[in-house]
């Protein structure tokens, strides 16, 4: 048996699908060889790659490891968040997979936050008076971070939609973007207008 590397997606280093076929994975193989051998001014390490993946995928007792591996690496287990050890790596491009309990996650706290900061908003700023501004800063901190969570649900929202039907373009994604923006923009809006009556 070959050895391999489960972090490793042989499948899409070949460019083949996990249910691909032999011939299929020798086709795709010896298309990419060709051009990415070094003396068609190919990369020494993706050939290496290139024949790493052929050798693993070729062998239907290592190919059967491999997806054995690469299953038991996807099981879930509690938060995908928390637990996942590879996480950290994609949280700051916030990539990190989610279920669908993690979105509902985002969604209750996007709504605590902005629930709770706009009534406490509203509260100090009709009995406003100087001493007062810490409380006004923690209620502002509290409706930005709550926009900055909503707006990640949209993001894990659409990439989940995105790898289940592969029909979401990027107009759709940025249009989606922008009404959200739209929105926090009016609501931004209305909450200066009514502040400003209000202490008029």
């Amino acid at each position: 048996m070959a050895k391999f590397d489960s972090g490793k997606d042989y499948y899409e280093i070949l460019g083949v699908p996990s249910t691909a076929a032999q011939s299929e994975i020798d086709k795709q193989y010896r298309q990419r060889a060709r051009s990415g051998h070094p003396d068609a001014g190919g990369n020494e390490d993706e050939m290496k790659a290139l024949n790493e993946a052929r050798d693993v995928l070729t062998d239907p007792e290592t190919r059967r490891a491999y997806d054995a591996d690469r299953r038991a690496d996807s099981i879930p287990t509690g938060s995908s968040i928390v637990f996942d050890h590879e996480a950290a790596g994609r949280a700051g491009n916030l990539e990190v997979p989610l279920t669908g309990d993690d979105f509902a996650g985002l969604c209750m706290n996007a709504a605590i936050l902005l629930g709770l900061g706009l009534p406490f908003l509203f509260l100090i700023e009709m009995q406003w008076v100087f001493f007062l501004w810490p409380l006004r800063f923690m209620a502002f901190a509290a409706l930005a971070y709550g926009v900055f969570i909503a707006n990640a649900a949209l993001r894990a929202r659409l990439r989940q939609l995105e790898k289940r039907s592969r029909k979401l373009s990027h107009a759709a994604a940025l249009v989606h973007h922008c009404v959200f923006w739209l929105i926090v923009a009016a609501g931004v809006g209305a909450i200066y207008f009514s502040l400003y009556t209000g202490r008029r």
